[in-house]
């Protein structure tokens, strides 16, 4: 096992948003399961999902995080030394999305600025990838994570619509005087990339006319080819047998604990798959922070959210606070990382309520 170590570096705040359209989950779940509609809402534990606007991107639920977050930091654009933005959904094929962040929020144009695909698993990723930014530099990096699945999902599809939703994040990592320690971790094994997909589209496959249009399919789905694919029990084998002796393992190579390390941030599949990782961790559900039950899964955006909603309320005002991270999905891949938190960073949860008119105040903060 590889362990990724990096010191001098602390996140001095993170900020989330959630789009504008709320979904009670059990009306929602009735135009494909009918009576059983309660059932299914109740085994993955998501009561509420949020699903962006038609034309609402990545890019600008994220750019509306990192303006809130630069503003109650008290960021200047010129202290920015770099941007990484995490997402599978970007705004466009091509540019990446980090170059209209640049644009957006006046950066400086010679800083490294540039876009991580990857899914469930991609936070831990992007702060590492950043922290080592900020190491070389010596400035702030803003890390961005979010995707708009709505995009990619087909309404009729029993696998994704019990559980995806859209989100967007941002995180500011900065230099530290301190020696704290960050330990992280990553695993692939991509015999199993097809459980997690979207078949169409990219250069394997172009799309195509007829990739537009519905199939019924034997998992019970009805989907488009530009649809992602979901094989839920798949993914469940693979976080109940892979990544938690994988998680176990890590936490034994570092020499921490459900003891030594305060909090748990788990990827928020469903409510049932992070209580049975939760357990086998030993971690308490108390100290198990979760946001998936208000807001659905999102991606690797789940755990910056659910940071971002918990962050004020449960951590400690005197010192810092040991977090694990983990994310877990597509690829199949997984990360991993002991980080450190404190009250002193700032975190703000809010919707994002669209492109308003010039003068029109645009978003709420929501609890």
């Amino acid at each position: 096992m590889q362990i990724f170590h990096i010191k001098g570096v602390h996140i001095d705040g993170v900020t989330a948003c959630v789009p504008e359209r709320k979904i009670d989950n059990e009306t929602s779940l009735r135009q494909l399961y009918k009576e059983e509609a309660k059932l299914i809402m109740e085994s993955t534990g998501i009561r509420t999902r949020y699903l962006a606007n038609p034309g609402t991107s990545s890019a600008d639920l994220c750019i509306a995080c990192a303006k809130k977050l630069m503003e109650g930091t008290g960021t200047e654009p010129e202290e920015i030394g770099g941007v990484v933005f995490v997402t599978f959904t970007p705004d466009r094929l091509m540019p990446f999305n980090a170059s209209l962040v640049q644009e957006r929020l006046g950066l400086s144009k010679e800083i490294p600025a540039f876009d991580i695909s990857l899914a469930c698993s991609g936070y831990a990723y992007g702060l590492y990838i950043a922290s080592t930014f900020v190491n070389a530099s010596g400035k702030k990096v803003l890390l961005l994570d979010g995707d708009i699945q709505s995009a990619y999902m087909s309404k009729y599809d029993k696998s994704t619509v019990p559980v995806m939703a859209d989100a967007g994040t941002a995180t500011l990592i900065s230099p530290a005087a301190d020696d704290t320690e960050w330990k992280f971790t990553f695993y692939t094994d991509g015999k199993g990339r097809e459980a997690l997909m979207i078949p169409g589209g990219g250069s394997a496959s172009p799309t195509k006319v007829e990739d537009f249009e519905y199939h019924d399919f034997e998992d019970g789905g009805r989907r488009r080819n530009i649809d992602i694919y979901m094989d839920g029990f798949a993914i469940f084998k693979f976080v109940a047998m892979d990544v938690s002796k994988w998680l176990e393992r890590f936490l034994a190579e570092i020499e921490e604990s459900a003891q030594s390390i305060k909090f748990f941030v788990p990827h928020q599949a469903n409510m049932y798959m992070i209580k049975k990782l939760a357990r086998k961790l030993k971690f308490a559900w108390e100290n198990t922070w979760q946001s998936g039950d208000a807001v659905g899964n999102s991606a690797s955006a789940t755990v910056p959210v659910t940071i971002a909603r918990e962050g004020t309320n449960r951590l400690d005002e005197r010192t810092e606070q040991k977090i694990l991270i983990s994310g877990f999905g597509g690829g199949l891949s997984a990360s991993a990382g002991v980080i450190t938190l404190d009250s002193e960073a700032y975190y703000e949860f809010f919707q994002y309520e669209g492109k308003k008119n010039k003068g029109e105040k645009q978003n709420e903060e929501i609890s």
